[in-house]
């Protein structure tokens, strides 16, 4: 019989933190649901609590990578063994909310996906809690909401099918925001909730928080190849992301162009509300910026 849910999650060297994430899981008020539990071939004692888990909770599922393949990889290989009709991410150092995954099914009715609110930076000085509007948007008004801001594989349930096709990119960093639009174009609707937390743990060497230069080169190309898809070619807010992104680059000493010099009207320059930082730095671009 197919569960309603699939959850997959990645583990790799997180014995630590593991049980929490686990344990978040089993509160969740789910009924019909699995869980993948991904070991990307840890070398701590990961893959012994997966086992222990999956030996007395008959919902979860190990699968296990004989070599290290990364995230992207992993994922993969959870949604090939995925069988609900809904599949969710959840990062095997972050935990969920109780209740979370329950009220979020319970709100999509006719969406293909829902979003729900993130604790981004939990366990640092700085935690913020976002969250979504409470509506039902088409992915254009996702992307002109700021959508590839929070392009978060996790925090977010998507039927299925709309992964058909598409996977992580292997190798890659920021490869949420180099999938997630893909699939979310493909979506009927894309429900926001305002129900429900997924913690985010920042922690010492997150990926989101690196600024080498190969992180700053990914960042710079997938936030470029968004920015330059035909469907967002009138999106200001994006287009300076992606040019703020390659100037971080070239800082770095970086010497690719992925984006080029992009039309900024006066109309977004003079709109009430925009951040005095986001005015100036768009004032910039226009006038001063080769």
């Amino acid at each position: 019989m197919q569960p309603t849910l699939s959850i997959i999650i990645p583990v790799y060297n997180v014995a630590q933190y593991l049980r929490h994430c686990l344990q978040s899981i089993l509160e969740q008020g789910l009924d019909d649901y699995e869980v993948l539990l991904v070991n990307d071939a840890s070398h701590d004692n990961s893959r012994g609590i997966c086992s222990e888990w999956c030996e007395t909770h008959p919902q979860f599922r190990l699968l296990n990578h004989e070599a290290n393949m990364g995230l992207s990889m992993a994922r993969n290989t959870g949604l090939r063994a995925s069988q609900g009709e809904y599949v969710t991410f959840v990062d095997s150092d972050d935990y969920l909310q109780e209740g979370t995954l329950a009220t979020v099914l319970a709100s999509m009715q006719q969406t293909d996906v829902a979003e729900y609110p993130v604790m981004e930076n939990h366990l640092t000085k700085h935690p913020r809690l976002w969250k979504p509007e409470d509506k039902v948007l088409t992915y254009a008004e996702w992307m002109e909401h700021g959508g590839y801001t929070h392009s978060y594989a996790w925090n977010k349930v998507y039927r299925r099918t709309l992964w058909d096709g598409i996977d992580f990119p292997p190798g890659k960093y920021f490869e949420d925001l180099r999938t997630i639009p893909s699939v979310l174009q493909r979506a009927n609707g894309i429900r926001g909730t305002r129900q429900g937390v997924y913690y985010y743990c920042a922690r010492n060497g997150s990926i989101s928080r690196q600024t080498d230069l190969a992180h700053l080169t990914d960042y710079a190309e997938a936030i470029s190849s968004l920015a330059l898809w035909p469907q967002n070619k009138n999106n200001t807010a994006l287009h300076l992301r992606a040019l703020n992104a390659q100037l971080s680059y070239h800082r770095a000493g970086g010497t690719q162009t992925f984006i080029s010099e992009v039309h900024i009207p006066w109309h977004f320059i003079v709109q009430p509300g925009l951040h005095w930082k986001q005015r100036l730095k768009a004032i910039w671009f226009k006038y001063f910026a080769s």
